[in-house]
């Protein structure tokens, strides 16, 4: 099995477009069900979900922080949502800038 190579925060920005540059807005995009929950910790797990926080398809966010991979290797982005006035890690594969 081929090892992956992670990627650092200057190679993400340039990959993104500098998409993450905090202040910048992105919207939630591609779940089939659900929401997208805001996380006090990159990775999913259930103990890390901010309840209350919720997002929905079409909805926008403001990136505020850096991104960063998560525990399970995934790439997560701190954001916040005007909509329940939180902020949160969320996973970036679903976001759109």
């Amino acid at each position: 099995m081929a090892e992956i190579e992670k990627l650092d925060n200057q190679q993400l920005e340039e990959i993104a477009g500098g998409a993450f540059t905090p202040g910048g807005w992105v919207t939630v995009c591609g779940l089939q069900t659900g929401y997208l929950a805001l996380r006090t910790s990159p990775g999913y797990d259930y103990n890390n979900e901010i309840r209350g926080s919720e997002s929905y398809n079409g909805q926008t966010l403001q990136v505020t922080g850096g991104y960063t991979f998560g525990s399970d290797g995934k790439t997560y982005v701190w954001v916040y949502n005007p909509r329940s006035g939180r902020s949160g890690y969320v996973n970036a594969a679903f976001l759109s800038w």
